[in-house]
């Protein structure tokens, strides 16, 4: 699938209009979510393999995933109106192969081909990007994920034998009172194993 034919699917997605702050539930953006999942796509990452996103926000990563031939897919997200607006996308594309599970990630037990995720950044939280690494590991035999691009995770990536790809920029929009642009473009990288 072509990356505008990919991005007109995703744009038919819903979100939550409210994101919780301390959760640091920000949407990926279509142009994002396409590269991400062309990239994944072209490790031989997606097409015919069973999936888990973790911290799947309204399902963009997870649903792209499926409709790029996934066997199967698996979304976890802990907060409630997440996973709604995840089975609502689901049942709007008529996807069977894909499941949302109101569940912490770190709690998930199944084994997958490949995890894909856009976790927290740690802006508002204390996200351990090394625990998650680690549950990443034990979960399945590639992974993919995209973090701010930062000498910090590079040296994370580095000490973990992990690979670096610099995608461009996420855009983030205005989701709290305190955030002083509509917009904020911040620099990503893929890491993967």
């Amino acid at each position: 699938m072509d990356k505008i034919s990919l991005a007109t699917k995703l744009k038919e997605l819903v979100d939550t209009p409210r994101k919780i702050i301390k959760l640091e539930q920000y949407a990926t953006d279509i142009s994002t979510a396409t590269d991400f999942l062309l990239f994944v796509d072209s490790c031989g990452g997606i097409n015919g393999k069973r999936i888990a996103d973790f911290g799947c926000g309204n399902g963009i990563l997870g649903i792209g995933a499926s409709i790029l031939g996934a066997k199967s897919v698996d979304m976890y997200d802990i907060d409630e109106r997440m996973i709604e607006a995840c089975k609502e996308n689901i049942k709007k594309l008529g996807l069977s192969q894909v499941t949302a599970y109101k569940k912490d990630f770190f709690d998930a037990e199944e084994n997958y081909d490949t995890v894909i995720s856009n976790p927290p950044f740690g802006f508002q939280s204390t996200f351990d990007i090394e625990a998650f690494i680690e549950k990443l590991k034990d979960s399945s035999e590639s992974f993919f994920f995209l973090y701010k691009d930062n000498q910090k995770i590079r040296q994370i990536a580095d000490k973990n034998a992990l690979s670096v790809q610099q995608l461009g920029d996420i855009v983030l929009a205005k989701t709290a009172k305190f955030h002083k642009k509509e917009k904020l473009k911040l620099p990503i990288c893929i890491i993967y194993r």
